[in-house]
């Protein structure tokens, strides 16, 4: 079994994410399952809404995907001990050793985070354990773009799903500073 794990902060979940997930759904050897991880506590301690609205955004994501091979896997809040960050080896080694023991897995991150590869904890004992893919930024949609559109009222429509947007407009997510 070859499993794609697709870590993000999904702050909120966009169609630069969606455009991702579609490259990994075409890579060569094809993936069995593509897991979304939102994560709980962000190694590089980004501010993000709570983990349940961005589970319950980004289950209403993945439903406007037509990518049967998806889930969204939040795991990482039973790895924290609420207060230290949950970290990519931590939580490759949880999922290798709990749940795939005889899987082939491979950590997706986007060319931001390959940038900062040598910040990631334990980096050289992911790349000797696991793969790693590196997904190119073809459609330039960040989370922070839409959370910096929102914060000054500006349209998000062409930068978020619409389950998405509804959900964030119905719950006035990002509306403030403290949610940035």
């Amino acid at each position: 079994m070859n499993i794609a794990i697709f870590g993000a902060a999904f702050n909120p979940p966009t169609f630069g994410h969606q455009d991702a997930i579609e490259y990994i759904n075409s890579h060569e050897p094809a993936f069995d399952s593509i897991l979304l991880v939102p994560s709980y506590a962000h190694a590089f301690s980004k501010k993000m809404i709570s983990y349940e609205q961005r589970i319950a955004m980004l289950r209403l994501f993945a439903d406007q995907l037509s990518i049967s091979k998806i889930e969204v896997f939040p795991i990482e809040d039973q790895l924290s001990d609420g207060t230290n960050p949950i970290y990519t080896y931590d939580l490759m080694s949880y999922l290798q050793s709990e749940y795939y023991p005889d899987a082939k897995l491979t950590f997706v991150m986007g060319p931001d985070n390959h940038k900062n590869w040598h910040k990631f904890y334990k980096s050289q004992e992911i790349l000797e354990n696991w793969n790693i893919l590196v997904v190119p930024e073809r459609v330039e949609v960040r989370s922070t773009d839409v959370r910096n559109n929102l914060l000054n009222r500006n349209e998000i429509d062409k930068q978020v799903p619409k389950g998405v947007a509804d959900y964030i407009h119905t719950h006035g997510l990002y509306l403030c500073e403290s949610q940035q």
